[in-house]
């Protein structure tokens, strides 16, 4: 065959972006979040109201921004639960502290009539954690809602602080905060403590009923490759529950349930003629492939990995250092007030990744979502709500965010603007309306006008280094795990189990290089088409040899020796 026809078959087969219609505009369905937005409100409404009822004033309402750490709970058992929400309450307290810190001599002594370019010190400690956090969360792929949250209590916490509310004080109103929101998150375990394991199961089963329901009846490809996708992002999602529930390898009935949905969704798949799936049966950070996939790694392991200039981490956080930095100090330079605002703004951009299209769809979100945003805070202050009926403002806002953070970053982005402003008045930091209104508009323009450059001229070629290197990666630890599987041939007794951290880690590794594909292919899909022969050839291996594995089906001598043909061939040596 022609050297171009193979390279344009690939291409044909290269994942594409979502249209940019359904993801400025759509509403995917991801299961029901309405118990989740109920206590990320109440997270805020119990201490907040409790506090104004007492005649703590407005100061009170920054227990909001502990409260945040409610949001990294939602999804999780209430096993886990506890400490995801814990871990993210110190460290939104310790940041809180931190940026008030910087922020209250910084804008006392400009006050006095030092330079405003003393702002840039605020600008550089925002960078600093948005980087760091932004870092941490790709590398041990934590998901949503990543270090936006952490970035926008240090970017609040460094305007409120004041000499008659200091560093402390924020500090405390944040810890107050996020202890309740620890207590909220879990007051479900005292009458269903497994009801966020039986809703991801349920979640999962009927996503896989969907997706061969739309097989048997000959649906359009496009709804069952949507269908397929859904089918595998709830089972993947379910198996990670399970896994944090710690009741994966016990004869729970979830379990059996789950492994028969997997099993329902492996036939399903093997009858399945897309074309996208042949390509590449791990198309998709949604990880479609027959096999369940395993737990993640250590935290060391993950961390550490990451620890390189091609990873997907370093990269992320290599473009919001600059772009942060840019941002805010152009700002300054241009005589604007509230650089962090436009640091806010790239970081919303950026810190989700380096696909460059998807990254220019939040660039629209985050403008059109301010400019919304500032209208509804604009019908906000025409209401003028205070005490109670203003912490009943915030818990709204607070729910919604919760209810669309996933499902439409622009309308999150709507009630975030309206969010952030109205708890940065509580220590009266702001102006007069039209004045906030119209500097928020032009901060919000330059700090994404800034990302998106960033975005698209910095480590223009990183999406190469990041593919190259992270299927290296994944074909050393293939490699690893087919020379312990021959050395068990030679063994007197056999325990398969034995190899389970080899499989956890090529699992890791061939998720992690399914999401540099996805990029490489979204930046620069004439050189990824030429790539993509060697990267579906390693991800058909591996995907083979772990569902062989985890079925516990006998590796016999003839499937080695096929699994290291290929291994060869795949030229991942």
């Amino acid at each position: 065959m022609d050297p171009e026809e193979t390279s344009a078959g690939h291409e044909s087969n290269l994942p594409a972006p979502r249209p940019a219609r359904s993801v400025l505009f759509g509403l995917p369905p991801v299961g029901n979040r309405y118990p989740g937005a109920v206590r990320v409100a109440l997270a805020l409404a119990i201490p907040a109201a409790i506090a104004t009822l007492l005649g703590f004033g407005s100061a009170s309402l920054l227990v909001g921004l502990g409260a945040f750490a409610s949001i990294y709970g939602e999804g999780r058992p209430y096993r886990s639960r506890w400490k995801a929400v814990g871990i993210a309450a110190t460290a939104l307290t310790i940041l809180s502290f931190i940026g008030a810190s910087v922020g209250e001599p910084v804008h006392r002594a400009i006050a006095e009539g030092a330079p405003t370019v003393l702002l840039v010190f605020v600008v550089l400690i925002m960078a600093v954690v948005v980087s760091t956090c932004a870092f941490t969360v790709d590398a041990l792929r934590l998901g949503p809602p990543g270090a936006f949250f952490l970035l926008l209590t240090t970017e609040i916490s460094s305007v409120i602080a004041t000499p008659v509310q200091p560093p402390v004080e924020v500090a405390m109103w944040t810890a107050i905060g996020g202890i309740n929101a620890v207590v909220v998150s879990m007051t479900g375990i005292l009458w269903a403590p497994r009801a966020v394991e039986r809703s991801a199961v349920q979640a999962a089963v009927s996503a896989v009923a969907e997706y061969t329901d739309a097989q048997a009846a000959y649906a359009p490809p496009e709804l069952t490759r949507d269908k397929r996708h859904a089918a595998a992002l709830r089972l993947h999602d379910a198996w990670q529950c399970l896994y944090r529930g710690a009741i994966v390898g016990k004869d729970h009935p979830l379990t059996r349930e789950l492994e028969r949905a997997q099993i329902s969704m492996a036939r399903a798949i093997s009858d399945d003629h897309d074309p996208e799936l042949r390509a590449d049966p791990a198309f998709d950070v949604d990880e479609v492939g027959a096999h369940p996939p395993l737990p993640d790694p250590t935290i060391r392991y993950r961390f550490l990995r990451a620890c390189n200039p091609s990873s997907r981490a370093s990269v992320t956080a290599l473009r919001l250092s600059i772009a942060c930095m840019a941002a805010g100090t152009l700002t300054v330079l241009l005589g604007i007030d509230r650089p962090d605002w436009a640091v806010i703004a790239a970081a919303m951009v950026l810190h989700q990744g380096p696909d460059r299209i998807l990254g220019t769809y939040r660039g629209i979100h985050r403008i059109g979502g301010t400019v919304l945003g500032l209208i509804l805070l604009g019908a906000i202050y025409a209401w003028s709500p205070t005490g109670l009926w203003l912490v009943a403002v915030l818990a709204v806002l607070m729910a919604g965010i919760e209810l669309f953070l996933v499902r439409n970053y622009g309308i999150a982005v709507i009630l975030i603007t309206a969010l952030a402003i109205l708890l940065g008045a509580a220590g009266g930091a702001h102006g007069t309306v039209q004045h906030l209104i119209l500097s928020r508009m032009l901060e919000t323009a330059i700090g994404v006008v800034v990302a998106l450059v960033v975005l698209w001229t910095v480590g223009r070629g990183a999406h190469r280094r990041t593919l190259i290197w992270v299927d290296e990666r994944a074909g050393s630890v293939l490699f690893k795990l087919l020379t312990e599987i021959r050395a068990r041939h030679y063994a007197p007794q056999v325990n398969w189990s034995e190899l389970s951290e080899l499989r956890r880690d090529l699992d890791f590794e061939l998720r992690g290089s399914a999401m540099a594909g996805i990029d490489a292919a979204h930046n620069e899909p004439e050189w990824a088409s030429q790539q993509w022969r060697t990267h579906t050839e390693l991800h058909h291996l591996g995907s083979d040899v772990l569902h062989r594995l985890w079925f516990g089906t006998q590796v016999s001598r003839s499937h080695l020796e096929e699994w290291e043909s290929r291994y060869l061939r795949s030229g991942s040596v």
